[in-house]
C-alpha cells in the first residue's frame, strides 16, 4: 500500500486567508471597475498617473501635515515650560514680581493666543495675567490635582473660554503653597494647521490636475503612431495600397520597434499579394496553354474516329492510318497529362527525395539507353568522372532524358550529341550539346517557360513543358539549368549541382 495514502494531509498554510482576502478584493474590484476596459487607452493612462500622483502626494501631505502638527505643539509645549519653570523659580525665591507688569501681559483668552500665567494659591485668590470675560479664568479642580515637583503638559477648558494647552508645576514656600499655570489658547496652532491643511489640499489638488494633464499629453504622444498605424491599416483595407509605409521613428524603443515591425509586415504582404497575383496570371496562362495544347490532339482524335464511324468506303491504308493518328495524339496527349500533373505537384509544394548518389553511372546508363534508342545518332559521354551529390537518382535520369529527347529533336539524322561531365570543388556540372541550329538570342530565357516552343526550326511534336520540367528537377536539387549556344553551332544545356554532403531543396 502506498505511504502517500497514510500520509496526513498538510495543514493550511497561515498565508492562506490572507491570499483568499486579497483574492476577494481583487474579485470586488474587478466586478465594481468594469467600465475601465471601455476606456481608451490614453484616458486609462491619464487616469493612471493621477492615481499615482494623487497617491503620494496624499502620503506626501500626510508626512508633511504630521510632521508639522508635532513641531507646532512640542515648540509650544517648550515655550509654555521655559515660561513656567521661570515663574516657578521666581515663586521658590521669594523675590517680589508683579503679574500685568511688561514681563507678565495682560491677554485675553477669547481674543489673544499669547500665553498667560497664573498662579493659584492653595489659600487666597488666584493671580492671573489671562483674562476671560473681564475676570480671571475658572479652570476645573482637576487641573490642581495633576500639579507635580517636576511639571507636566495638560490639555484644559476654560469656563466659558477656548480650550488650552498648558503647563502645570506645583511651588510651596514657607508660610504658604499652591500651583502655578502657563497656558496658551490651541486656536493659534489649529489656525496654522488649518492652513496648512488648506496648502495642501489646494498643492494635491493642483499636483492631480496637473499630473492628469501631463499623463494625458504624454499618452497621447507616445500613442501617437499607433493612431498613424491604425489609420494607415484603415486606409490599406480600403484602397487595397499595401505599398504605403509608416514613417519610421529614430529612437529604438517600444514604439519604434513596433513600426518597423509592421513595415515589415506590409513588406511581406505586399510581396505576397504580387506573389499571389503573379500565380493567378500564370495559373490563367498555363490553364489557357494547356487547353490550347490539348485541343489539338483531341481534334485529331475526333476527326479520325469521325472519319472511320462514318464512312464504310475508307481503304485498309487510310484506316490504318487514321488508327497511327489516333494512337500517336493518345500518347502525346497522355504525355502532355502526365507533365502536367508533374508541374502541378511542384506548384503544390512537393520536394523530392533525396540520398547520396553519383552521377557518372546514371549519365552512361542513359548514354547508352539513348543511343539504342537512336542509333542514326551519335551519343558521346566525354570527360566521365565520379560526381557524388545528394539528389533523386529517377529524377535526374528524367532530367538528362529531357535534354537529351530535346536535342534527339533537334538534329538531323548522323547529327551528333555530346554528354560531359565535371566534378568541381563546389558544384558537379553536366552539359548535353548538340550540333543542330542553335537557339536565338532571345530565347535562351524563355525555352523554360511552360508551352512556350522556340522558331519552326526548333519546333516539333514536343508539350513544351519538358524544359520547364528540368528546371524544377534542378531546383529540387539546389542547382541550376541554362541553355547556351555553342561556337560552332548547336545549342548547349548546362546544369550544375552542389556536391556538399546535403544539399536543401529550395522551391
Amino acid at each position: 500500500m502506498s505511504s502517500s495514502l497514510d500520509r496526513p494531509a498538510p495543514a493550511a498554510t497561515p498565508l492562506a486567508p490572507r491570499r483568499r482576502f486579497l483574492d476577494r478584493i481583487a474579485r470586488w474590484t474587478d466586478d465594481h471597475t468594469e467600465f475601465r476596459h471601455r476606456l481608451p487607452i490614453r484616458a486609462r493612462i491619464a487616469i493612471f498617473g493621477a492615481a499615482v500622483v494623487a497617491l503620494t502626494v496624499l502620503i506626501f501631505s500626510v508626512l508633511v501635515y504630521v510632521i508639522v502638527s508635532r513641531s507646532l505643539v512640542s515648540q509650544q509645549d517648550n515655550n509654555l515650560k521655559q515660561q513656567g519653570d521661570y515663574v516657578w523659580r521666581l515663586l521658590e525665591s521669594g523675590r517680589p514680581f508683579r503679574l500685568g507688569g511688561p514681563s507678565f501681559p495682560l491677554v485675553d483668552l477669547k481674543n489673544g493666543s499669547a500665553p498667560f500665567v497664573e498662579i493659584v494659591p492653595l489659600v487666597g485668590q488666584p493671580l492671573s495675567t489671562g483674562t476671560l470675560n473681564d475676570s480671571v479664568p475658572i479652570l476645573p479642580d482637576s487641573v490642581g490635582k495633576s500639579a507635580t515637583d517636576r511639571g507636566q503638559w495638560i490639555d484644559v477648558q476654560a469656563q466659558d473660554g477656548p480650550p488650552l494647552r498648558a503647563y502645570v508645576r506645583a511651588w510651596s514656600v514657607p508660610g504658604t503653597s499652591g500651583y502655578l499655570l502657563v497656558g496658551q489658547s490651541v486656536l493659534g496652532v489649529e489656525g496654522q494647521l488649518a492652513g496648512l491643511r488648506l496648502l495642501l489640499l489646494a498643492g494635491g489638488l493642483l499636483s492631480l490636475v496637473g499630473a492628469a494633464a501631463a499623463s494625458w499629453l504624454v499618452a497621447g504622444r507616445a500613442l501617437r503612431p499607433l493612431d498613424e498605424m491604425a489609420t494607415t491599416a484603415e486606409d490599406i483595407g480600403r484602397t487595397q495600397d499595401l505599398s504605403r509605409r509608416l514613417p519610421e521613428s529614430e529612437p529604438d524603443d517600444e514604439v519604434g520597434r513596433l513600426q518597423r515591425s509592421f513595415n515589415q509586415m506590409l513588406r511581406q504582404l505586399e510581396d505576397a499579394y504580387h506573389r499571389l497575383q503573379s500565380a493567378l496570371v500564370a495559373q490563367r496562362r498555363f490553364v489557357a496553354d494547356a487547353s490550347h495544347e490539348l485541343r489539338t490532339p483531341l481534334t485529331t482524335i475526333r476527326g479520325n474516329i469521325g472519319l472511320l464511324l462514318k464512312r464504310d468506303d475508307i481503304t485498309s491504308d487510310d484506316r490504318v492510318a487514321a488508327l497511327n493518328d489516333i494512337a500517336g495524339e493518345s500518347e502525346r496527349m497522355s504525355r502532355m497529362v502526365q507533365d502536367l500533373l508533374t508541374l502541378a505537384r511542384a506548384d503544390a509544394g512537393y520536394h523530392l527525395e533525396k540520398a547520396p548518389i553519383d552521377l557518372l553511372p546514371i549519365i552512361q546508363e542513359v548514354s547508352r539507353q539513348a543511343q539504342t534508342l537512336q542509333p542514326s545518332r551519335r551519343i558521346d559521354l566525354l570527360d566521365g568522372v565520379p560526381a557524388p551529390v545528394y539528389g533523386n537518382a529517377d529524377a535526374i535520369k528524367q532530367l538528362l532524358w529531357i535534354l537529351i529527347d530535346n536535342a534527339f529533336k533537334h538534329t538531323h539524322d548522323g547529327g551528333r550529341i555530346q554528354l560531359r561531365l565535371e566534378n568541381g570543388q563546389r558544384a558537379a556540372r553536366l552539359v548535353v550539346a548538340d550540333d543542330g541550329p542553335g537557339i536565338p538570342q532571345e530565347d535562351l530565357e524563355r525555352v523554360f517557360e511552360r508551352f512556350y516552343q522556340s522558331d519552326a526550326a526548333r519546333s516539333g511534336e514536343g508539350t513544351g513543358l519538358g524544359l520547364a520540367i528540368a528546371r524544377w528537377i534542378a531546383k529540387e536539387h539546389g542547382g541550376q539549368v541554362t541553355a547556351a549556344n555553342n561556337p560552332r553551332g548547336g545549342a548547349a544545356f548546362t546544369v550544375e549541382l552542389p556536391v556538399e554532403a546535403k544539399v536543401l531543396a529550395k522551391s
